[in-house]
């Protein structure tokens, strides 16, 4: 598997006053990130920011990414336990490393992670109170997805609790495509249909960039937004244990 670029936005929206996102694109060391910080001005923006650096930092000395994500939500609670006025700060995250021919994706929260290759596949589950209802029965997707609670999430880094975990998984994409990572911010307003339209219309990576942007700002897009798009195609890599192999559609 080859990537060949990512390209990556982030957007105030039109109601927030300030972006607490923060996004990384690292295609050099194949790892792309998007957090989207909770606590408030100057606070969020903290959190997401210290959640990417971490990240990155982690991963390039060579720890495992749900390990990196795990430094990153420490790191959060060490710099809340320092700054009074930043205490209950947090972030949703979802991480992805390119590992050999597929991705290791990593998340907390309701930051998600998407793979479009003919059609758009949503990769992870959100971790939120509604959604649970959803894996109890209690609510069907439907009405998931216009229920007023369901921007509550049960899981942040920075949370203080004890419920905090990593959700992880290992991606192979069998055919060239996108992989897509994105805060709330988007797929809070633009329905999956749409998404999966968007991808189809697009001719190259920076069209599938500008036509998500526009579908965001055509909503109400009463969050920030913000989401990173890797490209990627069939070609060599260079394995662990530095053997050469060949990724076909």
């Amino acid at each position: 598997m080859q990537v060949v670029k990512s390209m990556s936005l982030s957007h105030m929206g039109k109601v927030r006053s300030n972006n607490e996102d923060y996004i990384l694109s690292d295609d050099e060391l194949g790892l792309w990130v998007v957090a989207d910080g909770m606590g408030g001005h100057a606070c969020g923006e903290v959190a997401s920011e210290l959640a990417c650096q971490t990240i990155q930092a982690a991963v390039s000395a060579d720890r495992a990414l749900d390990t990196a994500v795990i430094d990153a939500h420490e790191a959060i609670l060490k710099q809340a336990g320092q700054q009074p006025h930043q205490k209950g700060m947090g972030a949703t995250v979802v991480a992805a490393q390119q590992i050999g021919p597929g991705f290791n994706i990593a998340w907390v929260g309701d930051s998600r992670a998407y793979y479009f290759d003919q059609q758009l596949h949503q990769l992870t589950q959100d971790h939120t109170f509604v959604q649970d209802m959803v894996y109890r029965g209690a609510l069907t997707p439907e009405e998931a997805r216009s229920h007023h609670q369901r921007h509550l999430v049960n899981r942040s880094l920075g949370m203080e609790s004890g419920l905090f975990r990593v959700e992880q998984l290992n991606y192979k994409p069998m055919m060239s495509g996108f992989l897509f990572l994105c805060s709330d911010g988007v797929n809070d307003y633009v329905s999956h249909h749409v998404l999966d339209n968007v991808f189809k219309e697009a001719e190259d990576i920076e069209q599938v960039t500008a036509l998500l942007s526009e579908s965001v700002l055509k909503s109400r897009a009463g969050d920030n937004f913000s989401f990173v798009v890797v490209e990627v195609k069939p070609g060599v890599f260079r394995n662990c244990l530095g053997k050469i192999q060949v990724f076909r559609d």
